[in-house]
């Protein structure tokens, strides 16, 4: 070992090239995987959120066998799908979405977050933390109230509750008769999406003043001591009695995670791309070090073998030389990553997550590399000979 770290400190500047080529390499395993790990534990939480107890039909069919979401669109589902679900055993209620899109304003601010209009049943079913105020129930239909996200909330009300207070969605004037507090997911780089930056707005209201409104989610609340699955078949056959196959599709929990697993799984194969890059990049630059090293320790090499060295001790050293590269520059590379995983987590509201496998995977990547890239090195080493090696010197 004394050797090795001899021979490595003799050839310093050839050393720290190597050691940043795999630095960069495991700089970006670590960041990538760490930053993807982040990202789906965040969404993973949110559709955690939302309960495994919960179902959701959604318009058109689903193809969970790709990645095909087909979500969006003309939705065939109705009020009468609705109730003739709440009429299944093993369903407790049954809750209609519509999106109404645009934004909402409060004197010379404005938000623009998710805007619902739901049925008051959706509050039973997802009961959240109110901030203040209240939720509308079924004595408030066709009353122009709305519920605020804590995030719309803050943005419009900076200094002020909002409770009571008139606000303005698509044109038509609002009174604020609740705010929901979530600071958990507010710090969520998909907060945007999620259902704490929702304002929601009776679905009866706008069916009061709107000719056509389409129901574009039907989420169903079972007993949580049936199976969702168990449910399913039931649930298809009462949809059919209006509708055909193809115009909706029932979605459990596990299905959400699986569409969002696939996505992932997409960036995933693209991070294995870019890393594999910069681990080439890594690898050639140990293989090109060692292989000058080898030409410019030839006389060391043939006075070696001379007094007795084995090639295969030749082999060992040149490739534990190799290793140990690899292995600082693994360190190296750990150091800064954590640096910066650090400074993403402070400045923005993306949370890597580093875990002991990703550290292990990176250790065992940056010592593997440094070893494969160093046997074609070794091998030329331990195959020269003595009396030529000595000669040439």
């Amino acid at each position: 070992m004394r050797a090795i770290l001899q021979s490595l400190l003799e050839n310093a500047r050839s050393t720290l090239l190597s050691m940043v080529g795999v630095a960069v390499g495991s700089i970006a395993i670590l960041l990538l995987i760490s930053i993807g790990l982040g990202v789906q534990k965040d969404i993973t939480g949110q559709i955690d959120d939302l309960g495994a107890d919960l179902l959701i039909v959604v318009p058109g069919k689903v193809d969970l066998g790709s990645f095909n979401p087909n979500l969006g669109g003309k939705s065939f589902l109705s009020d009468q799908n609705a109730k003739d679900l709440q009429q299944l055993p093993g369903i407790t209620r049954v809750a209609q979405f519509s999106f109404a899109g645009g934004g909402i304003q409060a004197g010379e601010l404005d938000a623009y977050p998710v805007i619902v209009a739901s049925t008051p049943e959706w509050f039973q079913m997802h009961p959240s933390t109110l901030k203040e105020g209240a939720y509308f129930t079924a004595k408030d239909d066709g009353q122009r109230v709305c519920v605020l996200g804590s995030i719309a909330a803050d943005q419009i009300f900076p200094d002020t509750s909002p409770i009571g207070k008139p606000v303005t969605i698509n044109g038509e004037t609002y009174t604020v008769s609740g705010v929901i507090q979530d600071k958990n997911a507010e710090s969520s780089p998909f907060s945007a999406f999620s259902l704490v930056n929702v304002v929601y707005i009776p679905l009866s209201t706008v069916r009061k003043y709107e000719e056509s409104v389409q129901v574009d989610r039907l989420l169903i609340q079972i007993d949580n001591t049936v199976e969702p699955k168990v449910l399913i078949p039931n649930i298809n056959q009462a949809l059919l009695k209006t509708l055909e196959d193809t115009q909706f599709s029932v979605l459990t929990q596990e299905d959400l995670l699986k569409l969002v697993f696939d996505v992932l799984g997409i960036l995933g194969t693209l991070v294995v791309g870019l890393t594999s890059i910069a681990l080439a990049v890594g690898g050639l630059g140990i293989m090109t070090v060692m292989l000058m090293s080898v030409g410019e320790r030839t006389k060391e090499i043939g006075v070696r073998k001379a007094v007795g060295a084995s090639r295969k001790q030749i082999f060992n050293q040149f490739l534990a030389e190799s290793a140990l590269i690899g292995l600082a520059g693994v360190i190296l590379g750990l150091l800064v990553s954590l640096v910066v995983i650090q400074i993403i987590a402070t400045t923005t509201s993306i949370k890597p997550l580093v875990t002991p496998a990703t550290l292990a995977l990176t250790f065992a990547v940056g010592i593997g590399l440094g070893s494969l890239f160093g046997i074609l090195p070794a091998t030329k080493a331990a195959r020269l000979d003595p009396v030529e090696c000595l000669r040439n010197e």
